[in-house]
């Protein structure tokens, strides 16, 4: 569907409801950590190890790359709404799996199952949020939207397991987090009904369609590339660790910790050029690493937790919404082939170091592994560090179609009264 966002929003869009289809949003991605908490559990009573569970967790991409590889075309031929309808239907099948049949192979299933749904609502959702909301409204408040609705939702699902084996530690196998959230997406579906649904693009073929990568654009993918590394680490490789110093009840607030705590910054990124907001963001997770890691290996909860939050402001809050905001600036018409790409690298480092990880824990131990990925992290962060530090205005980047003359007089006389902080014309750094 590779419609601009200002486009998206159809002149009844007044009608539409962001906190109905937020909700939606909410939903999917809560089911995404939803069992994550059980993985290394899970794993060691199947016989297995780190590597497993770390296969287990990483099958969540095996399900998302096809569909941001060549899936972006699938809104356009069902519509947004009924995509994000199938996605609501995948993640109920998934979360069946788990109640009825759990083990770290059926973990592995219902993550890939997971990641065709959240993968495909993350590609949609910028066009399908902009439809709810007025024409013209800023891309930056349609992509905090969403930062904001799925940020909650990736933290909250482990959040409320890791509540529910405190309750009662001898649920681990069978939580009640799972009915909990299969009565939450029965009520996300009734809520899409009669939402707005993003315009179809019925001028080409709606068949395969690759992700795109806009000039500029690929500094913002390589940033949540690595954040998504260190969101993945905390989530299937830190369980491990904390078990191994007795904290093994307290992974799923650490996950929880790593994300949600983000979307307090989220407001600020939206106040930032994009540039400068990753920027922050690398400073801060460089920075939070090393918390965790040594917290993890020393049996320090505290430590642990204060990285964990200070690697979310950096993740969910700085690097995901002003990244995404970024790249939906100089989109143009491609705004959801874009976010299918920024999504793509974000998968990429949610999954392989993820998966490398635990095998150099399972053959090395946990310390050579923590410290490698950190050595990689801060190595990986000085480049994208050097390659932000270029910024060009947005209004190189328009994010609608070619205008008249009279229409871009219009636009320019808007951003001289707003100042160049709301166009986003000034220089990262």
């Amino acid at each position: 569907m590779t419609t601009d966002l200002d486009t998206a929003a159809p002149h009844h869009a007044r009608t539409g409801r962001p906190g109905r289809l937020a909700f939606a949003l909410l939903t999917v991605t809560t089911a995404g950590n939803l069992f994550t908490p059980l993985s290394a559990r899970l794993a060691e009573a199947d016989g297995q190890g780190t590597a497993m569970a770390g296969l287990a967790f990483a099958a969540y991409v095996g399900g998302a790359l096809p569909v941001l590889l060549a899936g972006s075309g699938l809104p356009d031929r069902l519509g947004a709404l009924n995509t994000a309808r199938l996605a609501l239907g995948l993640a109920l099948t998934a979360s069946l799996v788990m109640v009825l049949w759990p083990g770290i192979l059926m973990l592995g299933l219902s993550r890939a199952l997971l990641g065709i749904a959240v993968a495909g609502t993350s590609t949609l959702a910028p066009a399908l949020m902009a439809a709810q909301c007025p024409p013209g409204t800023d891309p930056r408040r349609i992509a905090a939207r969403v930062s904001v609705a799925t940020t909650f939702g990736f933290g909250f699902g482990a959040a409320l397991t890791a509540l529910c084996l405190l309750l009662d530690p001898l649920s681990w196998m069978q939580p009640v987090s799972g009915p909990i959230w299969i009565g939450m997406a029965l009520l996300a579906l009734t809520g899409l009904h009669g939402l707005p649904d993003a315009p179809r693009l019925t001028s080409v073929r709606t068949g395969l369609r690759w992700p795109a990568f806009p000039p500029g654009t690929l500094v913002f993918g390589g940033a949540i590339c690595i954040a998504w590394a260190v969101v993945g680490l905390v989530i299937a490789v830190l369980p491990a660790s904390l078990a191994r110093a007795g904290l093994g009840a307290h992974a799923g607030f650490a996950t929880f910790l790593v994300i949600v705590p983000g979307i307090l910054t989220v407001p600020v990124a939206r106040r930032m050029a994009p540039e400068r907001a990753i920027r922050r963001g690398l400073l801060a997770l460089v920075a939070s690493y090393p918390l965790i890691a040594w917290g993890a290996l020393s049996g320090s909860i505290a430590a642990v937790f204060v990285g964990t939050a200070l690697a979310a402001t950096a993740c969910y809050g700085l690097i995901h919404a002003g990244g995404l905001a970024g790249v939906l600036m100089r989109a143009g018409e491609a705004a959801t082939r874009a976010t299918a790409g920024f999504f793509l690298l974000a998968y990429t480092g949610f999954s392989l170091p993820v998966i490398l990880t635990g095998v150099v824990a399972d053959q090395w131990g946990q310390k050579t592994a923590l410290t490698g990925f950190g050595a990689v992290l801060c190595l990986a962060a000085l480049i994208l560090w050097r390659h932000s530090t270029i910024s060009t205005g947005h209004k190189d980047f328009p994010t609608r179609p070619a205008e008249t003359p009279d229409q871009n007089a219009d636009q320019q006389g808007q951003v001289r009264a707003q100042g160049p902080g709301a166009s986003g014309g000034q220089r990262a750094g």
